[in-house]
């Protein structure tokens, strides 16, 4: 008999490896799963973590996190052996039931993931590339006029721009990122006006790229500003690290660019919304990525 029930903070690694198992299924060649990201815990603390338990081993396992009225699923695996059954469908209502507030996700290339969420009521929006540059760019120019300034990490006003952008307040995330990601906060200025916000996240490497640096959040108040602001992150960014990760949305204007100064992209998602009118503006916000987007 499967058991569908809240997670304990001690069986992370079990739930930790169902997730690597699937990523072994596109590749392979991963090193060896390592310590247990630390997003897990945030998401255990912070959201809801569910597991899906068959005599005594860990089969599935789904999180969520709710900021304000918006329920963003962070997870949503099954052991390759289980999968095209009922676990995760069950396990997706446990932490998704049928409530008020507007749920979300980024679907997996997996076309049975994506129809199991349009079937919870999620409408496809955009794709979601995920990029990646391994090359150093010091010799490409930063954005013109806008100046990168790094803010303070306890800075209340960053919060805020970052609640008006993303349509989220969540001020637990941006501790998180800077305490466990080593998240440097930043402001985007031009001609002494602000235009933007954003995080270079140091310590936040994938299982293919450990040691990588991930940008985002990034959020401006235009879609030109926008633009800006991505590319002088990444122009600082590169003299912090030599691979960098970014997560884009399509209609992001800043795509084509990074895609041209030699960024390449690693995988596509779809991101989905319940809300008929999108809570953030894609062309102007840049996620942390998809486990707290």
């Amino acid at each position: 008999m499967t058991i569908f029930r809240p997670a304990d903070e001690n069986e992370l690694k079990s739930v930790y490896e169902v997730f690597y198992q699937n990523e072994l299924l596109d590749n392979p060649h991963l090193p060896l799963p390592g310590d247990i990201p630390p997003y897990l815990s945030h998401v255990l603390q912070t959201g809801m973590l569910y597991v899906a338990e068959e005599d005594g081993k860990i089969l599935a396992f789904a999180g969520a996190i709710t900021r304000g009225n918006i329920s963003f699923l962070t997870d949503l695996f099954v052991w390759p052996t289980h999968q095209s059954g009922q676990l995760g469908k069950t396990l997706l209502r446990s932490v998704m039931p049928q409530d008020d507030l507007v749920h979300c996700t980024m679907s997996s290339s997996d076309p049975r993931a994506l129809a199991l969420y349009i079937r919870a009521g999620m409408r496809p929006q955009w794709p979601h590339f995920a990029l990646r540059l391994e090359k150093p760019m010091y010799k490409r120019p930063q954005a013109p006029n806008v100046e990168i300034i790094e803010a303070d990490p306890g800075d209340p006003s960053l919060v805020q721009w970052d609640a008006q952008i993303s349509g989220r307040l969540r001020p637990v995330d941006h501790q998180f990122w800077v305490r466990e990601e080593r998240a440097v906060p930043v402001w985007f200025r031009r001609q002494g006006q602000t235009v933007g916000y954003g995080y270079v996240r140091l310590g936040a490497g994938t299982l293919s790229d450990p040691q990588a640096c991930t940008l985002g959040p990034i959020g401006a108040s235009t879609p030109e500003d926008a633009a800006a602001c991505v590319l002088a992150a990444v122009h600082w960014a590169m003299q912090q690290a030599i691979v960098l990760l970014i997560d884009v949305p399509g209609p992001h204007p800043c795509l084509a660019t990074l895609l041209e100064r030699g960024f390449h992209i690693v995988s596509f998602d779809t991101f989905v919304s319940s809300a008929v009118t999108p809570f953030f503006d894609a062309q102007c916000y840049i996620a942390s990525g998809g486990d707290l987007f």
